[in-house]
């Protein structure tokens, strides 16, 4: 056997009495100090004592809760039986039976104050669980006021400084993303949809070249112009003008649109008196962006602007190939007024521009239409219409040596600079639907030189998207 092993046998062995007289349990000695004139008692008598004083507790008087049984009468003095007699017998388990078991529950004492027996005994108290504690502390924990000015004034500052920084990010982002999307508009629900949120509103009818409908559309406006030419007009000794061909318009956004003003073919039918020959061909090509700028659902109003492009792309023989290039700037408004009439609303749409010529071979001219309509019932499916139209030119052109202008049909070129013309129309517009609709108007002129007007029919047909 190792050395190691023979030192911890013997170490065990002078230890093992030690340890077994420390578990063996003491017998009470008798009481050396007994007052006088009393004696101890015989052997084998059982003694009664009074029990030693306790200390106070230094955390002061338990305390019980409220609600718990009522304190115990103080107990009587306890006889000690006599010491049994010291036996090796191992210790019996009833000397561990006060330790606690593991799963008991924490204890606390809460409760009014009590005060201590006269021999120091604390009264007993039931236990609390620790639940109960942490839900009354819970209750019972001071709350701030609600009107404590130092946190009013943290929890303030705090607030504004929170809708500082809100409100920088917003206006880094997302105003900037906003009028974005105000300037380039959106899709109304889809690609190249017309915008339908004015649907009471209906398009001009008689000046079908020039004044333009504010709203962002998409349709296709097959469109007919006949137009009757005063007899006593020199150059052409009556006669007609016609127009056959078709309109078209594409919304990009609520805003952003694509216009194709006139796009078809011309017929001049002259008297044989008249230095013209009759001829039908081709007309010019005018098309151009336009930008619905306003939309405003709440006064029912829209305003758009946009730019028209009048390309000489015909024969001579129809007057469709003057000089180069004009650039026609032109607004369109559109207001809706009068709206509580019992039989229904009014619809107003002014229009205006300016045809500038590149070159000096086409003549410049202003204009201005004024239209009117009245929404029967509000039903959007009746219009009534009338209109105005003004033509003044401006400027004479190169190109032919004639005394006239034929307004949005011809542009001659010719020395026709200072007149104008005011005519007027009445009409209508009917919806079978919103996406096919007809108008039709008759015209005539109100004041100023006719030139080659005497009267103008029009109609025209709109299939929208």
């Amino acid at each position: 056997m190792p050395r190691s092993a023979w030192l911890a046998v013997v170490v065990f062995a002078l230890s093992a009495p030690a340890a077994r007289a420390q578990l063996e349990p003491i017998a009470p000695s008798p009481p050396s100090d007994l007052p006088p004139g009393e004696s101890a008692a015989p052997s084998g008598t059982p003694v009664t004592r009074d029990p030693p004083p306790k200390r106070p507790s230094l955390l002061g008087a338990p305390i019980a809760i409220q609600g718990t049984a009522p304190p115990r009468a103080a107990e009587p003095p306890r006889t000690e039986p006599p010491a049994p007699p010291r036996t090796a017998e191992p210790i019996a388990p009833a000397a561990f039976s006060e330790t606690p078991k593991p799963d008991a529950p924490r204890g606390a004492k809460f409760g009014a104050p009590v005060s201590a027996n006269a021999t120091g005994d604390e009264q007993p108290v039931v236990p609390v669980s620790s639940r109960q504690v942490h839900s009354s502390v819970a209750r019972t924990a001071p709350q701030p006021s609600a009107t404590d000015p130092v946190d009013d004034f943290l929890k303030k500052r705090s607030d504004l400084k929170g809708e500082d920084k809100s409100r920088g990010r917003s206006w880094k982002l997302g105003d900037i993303g906003d009028r974005l999307s105000d300037v380039i508009g959106n899709r109304n629900g889809g690609w190249f949809k017309s915008d339908h949120l004015f649907d009471g509103f209906i398009s001009p009818i008689s000046n079908p070249f020039l004044a333009e409908d504010p709203r962002s559309i998409t349709e296709l406006r097959p469109l007919f112009v006949f137009q009757q030419v005063p007899s006593s007009q020199p150059d052409f000794f009556g006669g007609r003008v016609n127009f056959f061909g078709t309109q078209a318009r594409v919304a990009f956004t609520d805003r952003w649109s694509l216009v194709f003003h006139k796009l078809g073919g011309i017929a001049v039918n002259t008297n044989n008196e008249a230095r013209f020959r009759d001829e039908t061909g081709f007309a010019e090509l005018w098309l151009g962006p336009k930008y619905t700028f306003y939309r405003g659902e709440e006064n029912g109003a829209v305003a758009a602007g946009g730019l028209q492009f009048q390309i000489p792309t015909g024969p001579k023989g129809v007057f469709q190939d003057t000089g180069s290039l004009s650039l026609v700037p032109y607004v369109s408004y559109a207001q809706n007024f009068l709206r509580d009439l019992q039989y229904g609303s009014f619809n107003g749409i002014l229009s205006t521009g300016y045809s500038f010529s590149t070159s000096k071979a086409r003549s410049d001219y202003y204009w201005l239409t004024a239209h009117l309509d009245f929404d029967v019932m509000n039903l959007h499916r009746f219009y009534p219409v009338a209109e105005l139209n003004w033509f003044l030119t401006t400027t004479n052109g190169n190109s032919r040596a004639v005394g006239v202008e034929g307004r949005d049909l011809i542009n001659f070129g010719g020395q026709a600079k200072g007149t104008g013309l005011l005519t007027g129309a009445l009409g209508g517009r009917v919806k079978i639907s919103e996406s096919a609709q007809f108008g039709a108007t008759f015209e005539i002129p109100f004041a100023g030189k006719r030139d080659i007007f005497r009267n103008r029919f029009t109609l025209d047909f709109i299939l929208r998207y």
